[in-house]
């Protein structure tokens, strides 16, 4: 029985990556503000960009909503109605 090759990609796992990237938050957080070596300021980077991913998109980026809205407006109001609808059959 032959078995079948390795991928050269390994598979991405989420929350290992959550956890280094938790550990390096903590690193941060005990990060003196004085401190000015190469490794304090690629942490300091490394949490801009940590921080610019999470923040929320700027208006300039968001998608327009609108159809969303009235589709889930529509859906909520028009269940309503069907049941109102099936109650006053009855």
């Amino acid at each position: 029985m032959q078995q079948r090759p390795r991928s050269p990609h390994p598979p991405i796992r989420w929350l290992h990556q959550l956890a280094s990237l938790m550990a390096q938050v903590a690193q941060a957080e005990r990060l003196d503000p004085a401190d000015d070596s190469l490794h304090a300021r690629r942490l300091r980077q490394r949490m801009a960009l940590a921080q610019r991913l999470l923040d929320p998109l700027p208006l300039s980026l968001h998608q327009d909503r609108w159809p969303e809205w009235v589709l889930w407006r529509a859906l909520r109001w028009g269940g309503l109605g069907l049941v109102l609808a099936l109650l006053l059959r009855r």
